[in-house]
């Protein structure tokens, strides 16, 4: 059976320009998360994947939980 992949909002990167934004966590490093990009917003786009570190990206619980719905 396949994961549920885990979902995070993106915080405090690239002065501001991603906040809020949300993402689908690809890869952990010993250096931070690699992500992929849900939404677009100003010239970055759906798709798109960011490298981050642990304190801009905070994972939301409700995708940890295998009974709740992944947003």
């Amino acid at each position: 059976m396949r994961k549920k992949p885990l979902v995070g909002t993106i915080t405090t990167v690239f002065y501001g320009a991603l906040d809020g934004v949300q993402a689908r966590l690809i890869r952990t490093t010993k250096f931070g998360y690699t992500v992929e990009l849900l939404e677009s917003k100003d010239t970055f786009h759906k798709g798109d994947r960011v490298h981050l570190s642990a304190t801009e990206f905070t994972i939301n619980k409700r995708t940890m939980h295998n009974d709740s719905p992944v947003v």
